[in-house]
């Protein structure tokens, strides 16, 4: 008899394997990219500090396997806003002017600064060579460990197809709330 197994739960094994391939990740990104819209608007509909509460849980335990300094993708993918603290530091640590970090390393949009090359100008062989002065932006993804979760999902679901934490916590908090 053949059983039909919710995606999710095909995916991976929750009680076991936890992602950490990025074209896996990255390809399940495009193949459910509907179902993570359909869950963001579940989750508008939950308790956000029983959610904040769950997702916590889920980035600690996760977050402790996964090495990110062995993975890098969010460098390759993402820029991340600087702010002038974090360009003073950057200043510091390569012994550089501000002015030639502003001018050679980043690019205003809008009100906000961001690195202006992908992947980072600062990332070699998946490594950041400024890693103890990284921006704070930087220092803080995949931003998981701050409260309003549900006031974020359309940065969490661009992030799901990025970063193997993002994945596999937005699957895991699928089976925790019973989502389909």
């Amino acid at each position: 008899m053949s059983v039909k197994r919710n995606s999710s739960q095909t995916l991976m094994n929750l009680n076991a394997n936890i992602e950490t391939d990025l074209e896996k990740i990255e390809r399940f990104g495009k193949i459910k990219e509907d179902e993570n819209f359909e869950f963001r608007i579940f989750l508008k509909q939950q308790d956000p500090r029983r959610v904040d509460k769950i997702v916590h849980k889920l980035n600690r335990e996760i977050s402790e396997k996964i090495d990110c300094t062995s993975c890098g993708n969010c460098c390759t993918k993402l820029k991340p806003n600087v702010t002038d603290q974090d360009i003073e530091k950057l200043s510091a640590c390569l012994k550089i002017s501000p002015e030639k970090i502003r001018n050679d390393y980043t690019v205003s949009e809008g009100s906000e600064q961001m690195f202006k090359n992908l992947p980072c100008s600062f990332l070699k062989r998946k490594k950041c060579t400024v890693y103890d002065d990284r921006p704070d932006d930087c220092r803080s993804y995949p931003h998981l460990h701050k409260a309003d979760f549900t006031s974020r999902l359309f940065q969490v679901i661009a992030n799901y197809s990025v970063c193997p934490i993002v994945f596999n916590v937005f699957e895991r908090l699928k089976h925790e709330l019973r989502f389909k």
